[in-house]
């Protein structure tokens, strides 16, 4: 898969990460740190698949994805946390705005769709 003009999916299986840990956690909820997580999944996941040379750039580019490919409706990683912790406390659909703002892929559009389906349910 090409990821070169792809924003979403690295963020929308980061998103699909911290939402586990978030139903799973009994503990911490704190977003920030289920964020850091959930990159440092797919990061290793990715790095698995061969998509990447090593883990520091893995890791850099799926935080990259969270952080500044959702420009400007996503200023900084501040923001993507706002934004995930309104969802997950919430219920803002502002994230799905977001993801469907920044693809014109009609595949992904569905896929973003679906994804927040299953969470308003």
């Amino acid at each position: 898969m090409s990821y070169y003009n792809d924003k979403i999916t690295d963020v929308m299986e980061v998103l699909k990460n911290i939402r586990e840990a978030y139903n799973e956690s009994k503990y911490s909820r704190n977003v920030r740190e289920l964020r850091k997580y959930a990159v440092r999944y797919v990061a290793e996941s990715q790095l698995q698949l061969k998509r990447y040379k090593n883990e520091n750039s893995a890791q850099k580019t799926i935080h990259d994805a969270c952080a500044r490919r959702l420009k400007p409706e996503v200023l900084n990683i501040e923001d993507f946390d706002s934004l995930v912790d309104q969802w997950l406390r919430k219920g803002s659909l502002r994230l799905k705005e977001i993801l469907l703002i920044n693809t014109e892929s009609c595949h992904k559009r569905i896929q973003v769709g679906q994804f927040f389906e299953r969470n308003e349910n």
